[in-house]
């Protein structure tokens, strides 16, 4: 359950797109609604109301979480054109959110569409907004970096997970004040354990202890949407060829991920890969603490999987540009390099006692409680809406 609505509390709308935003967010959500001085408000979206991809608003409720509205956004369609039209509907359905919730404050996260659709909702309905993870860097040849500094722009507090994505912020000419470092808040959970046990997790999906086991994690590049099928395909050719077991999880739907999804389902060892269109936040973390390696573009690859020693395969230009530690190898769309740098992070060697030493850059320790004692404490009046460039 959310905290119950009282006349002096300050009401905190999370708004959330995807499972793996969500697991983000987790942290602020609690700490929101532990908080005597606020109301927590959430709102799902986007890929949360999606049967291809799980469903996931009901992992929400699971969690103890109200949903007080949920808006739907996607259109179908594997292109840019129907990205374009679901930020649009996004962007519609939320404002009628924001009306009918009144919130003082709108929390989001990253660089996704729905995100986006809030930032323009709220700042335009004179709602002030605080972003998590601006100022990160993925040049990488996707429509990420435009939409996260894009919501920078919109936003009026800003929480980035390390002092150079802050320096960026700032360099956008934000105010100062108005950014305050955090660090990632997806790693509270982690850094709490609050996850499934490896030998949990293993015996939960029935795999073998003895054997290794690689997560695969791959998210379309959206300028290459047109080659998403076979950059999936050349991934999971060269999973499919070390002798491991491999669990795959299903991309985001952005263009280019139903034909990821179409060769997931088609691919000659789809036989052997264990395949999720999603999981639980618990169970996912618990799976990179029993993995031997991680390979694909997936941001967890960057963020969570150096506290857990993880070695990671980060293919194709999605992560370009952001930080990241020692446990990361970097290779192309190339089935001959993957396979290769897979084998290194299976075999013992620098590799694996470099992932295992890692010190994770985003790790500044407990970012959701920040991000709840900053929301219960700022003023909102009209400094806070009224901004001011730098430069």
């Amino acid at each position: 359950m959310n905290a119950s609505e009282g006349p002096d509390r300050r009401r905190v709308l999370v708004l959330t797109g995807t499972r793996a935003e969500y697991g983000l967010l987790r942290s602020s959500m609690a700490a929101i609604r532990a908080h005597e001085d606020l109301t927590l408000q959430v709102v799902a979206t986007g890929m949360h109301l999606s049967p291809r991809h799980g469903t996931t608003v009901e992992e929400i409720r699971e969690d103890g979480f109200d949903v007080d509205r949920t808006v739907l956004m996607q259109v179908d369609g594997d292109t840019g054109r129907a990205m374009a039209k679901s930020l649009g509907l996004g962007t519609t359905g939320l404002a009628e959110a924001f009306e009918s919730l009144d919130p003082d404050v709108v929390l989001l996260l990253g660089d996704r569409d729905e995100a986006l659709a809030g930032a323009l909702a709220a700042s335009h309905m004179n709602v002030p907004v605080a972003h998590v993870h601006g100022g990160d860097a993925t040049h990488g040849g996707t429509i990420d970096d435009s939409i996260r500094h894009a919501i920078t722009k919109f936003a009026h507090l800003h929480f980035p997970a390390s002092e150079r994505s802050a320096e960026r912020i700032r360099r956008l000419g934000e105010e100062p004040w108005r950014v305050r470092t955090v660090g990632a808040p997806g790693l509270d959970d982690v850094l709490a354990g609050e996850y499934e046990a490896p030998d949990a997790v293993l015996g939960r999906y029935d795999l073998d202890p003895d054997r290794p086991l690689v997560l695969v994690v791959q998210h379309p590049v959206t300028t290459q949407s047109d080659r998403a099928g076979e950059q999936m395909a050349a991934t999971l050719d060269a999973v499919g060829s070390v002798d491991a077991t491999a669990v795959v999880v299903y991309p985001n739907a952005d263009a280019g991920g139903d034909r990821m999804i179409d060769e997931i389902e088609s691919n000659p060892s789809a036989d052997s890969f264990r395949t999720f269109r999603s999981l639980p936040r618990r169970e996912f973390l618990g799976l990179l603490a029993a993995a031997d390696a991680m390979v694909g573009n997936s941001s967890s690859g960057i963020i969570e999987a150096p506290s857990f020693g993880l070695p990671v395969v980060d293919v194709g230009p999605r992560q370009d540009g952001r930080e990241r530690a020692e446990n990361v190898v970097h290779v192309p769309h190339d089935e001959a390099a993957i396979r290769e740098a897979l084998d290194r992070c299976l075999s013992e060697g620098t590799l694996r006692d470099r992932a295992a030493d890692a010190a994770n850059p985003y790790d500044h320790g407990g970012a959701g409680e920040r991000i709840c004692e900053r929301l219960a404490e700022v003023p909102l009046d009209e400094t806070l809406l009224r901004k001011e460039l730098t430069y």
